[in-house]
């Protein structure tokens, strides 16, 4: 078949990961040290390679979890295939000393950005839409310029005197009370 891929050739490409732990704050140094080795071989053995470190140590959880108030922070981050999110994640929730964790895939993007657009100083914002300021929902176009007066009307009819209700007596076969 030409044109198509072999399992062999077909590679994944690697991504960067960073994944956040949160321990028990009893934990000791010692302890941290070998979980971070079994995380670091978990990622070798998968083809990955372990990239940077960082513990931040013992901090106040926001909320209580699991009935800790603190917790012991690791960073790290990796490279690997996309197989490995799910090796790591089970490794972690079998682990009982881990409180919380969290895998992330890292998109570093190289996006440019045009210069922000300065305006001079006392400029007012124009509007885009034809009715004039912003939430306007006149579909007439605003001008500043004065609206004329108001003409009076040029009939000379007097206005109708209201109507009152109808007496009793008016009311066939009705009778005053």
């Amino acid at each position: 078949m030409e044109g198509q891929l072999t399992k062999e050739e077909y590679t994944v490409s690697a991504n960067n990961y960073e994944s956040v732990l949160i321990t028990e704050p009893e934990i000791s140094t010692d302890q941290v040290d070998q979980m971070l080795a079994k995380i670091k071989q978990l990622i070798t053995d998968n083809k990955g390679t372990f990239t940077a470190e960082d513990r931040w140590g013992r901090r106040r959880l926001a909320y209580p979890i699991q009935g800790h108030r603190e917790g012991f922070y690791t960073v790290f981050t990796f490279n690997a295939e996309p197989t490995i999110v799910s090796a790591l994640e089970h490794f972690y929730n079998v682990t009982d000393s881990i409180v919380r964790h969290l895998v992330v895939k890292v998109i570093k993007k190289n996006k440019t950005f045009a210069p922000r657009r300065v305006r001079p100083a006392g400029a007012v914002e124009s509007s885009s839409r034809p009715g004039g300021y912003r939430g306007s929902s006149s579909s007439r176009p605003r001008t500043d310029a004065p609206r004329p007066a108001a003409s009076a009307p040029t009939t000379t009819e007097t206005p109708a005197a209201p109507t009152s209700p109808a007496a009793p007596a008016d009311v066939p076969g009705g009778q005053a009370s």
